[in-house]
């Protein structure tokens, strides 16, 4: 335990979907391009990190689209890690982790060049871009005369 009395380490847990839900308070929307990407990365690579759920009221505080991705592609379990926080704070925590995402920049001509090696591979699935996204990126860097991977 540290000083705080908070455990020192993330517990990851296997539990029923249907023990968790979603916080009614959400403030981030999945369309159906984000929600078709969130179903497609958990179909390639599965649950590659855990939902961040409110212990006691099993609210999920982050990670409410893959929840339902989860449900409609028949899931009936997922790992997540339940934190000891009062709810404001679980609120302030859903809207951080939600924030500090979209605050990040591509680097796109990185980007760019990643892609393409994926797509070479025949390997785009899942990563939420698909060929058309490339090609209007693609057209994008060469419109700017940005350096092109």
């Amino acid at each position: 335990m540290s000083a705080q009395g908070r455990p020192t380490g993330l517990q990851i847990q296997r539990v029923p979907l249907d023990s968790l839900h979603t916080d009614p308070a959400n403030a981030r929307v999945h369309n159906d391009v984000n929600m078709a990407a969130i179903v497609g990365s958990l179909r390639r690579f599965g649950q590659a990190e855990p939902l961040v759920v409110q212990a006691g009221t099993r609210r999920i505080i982050g990670g409410n689209g893959r929840w339902v991705a989860m449900k409609q592609l028949g899931w009936t379990e997922c790992d997540v890690v339940e934190l000891p926080v009062e709810n404001i704070d679980a609120t302030a925590l859903g809207i951080a982790l939600n924030r500090s995402g979209a605050l990040a920049e591509w680097n796109e001509p990185e980007l760019a060049r990643l892609l393409e090696q994926l797509r070479a591979e025949d390997s785009l699935e899942g990563v939420g871009f698909s060929d058309a996204d490339l090609n209007a990126l693609l057209d994008e860097l060469q419109a700017g005369n940005s350096s092109m991977p």
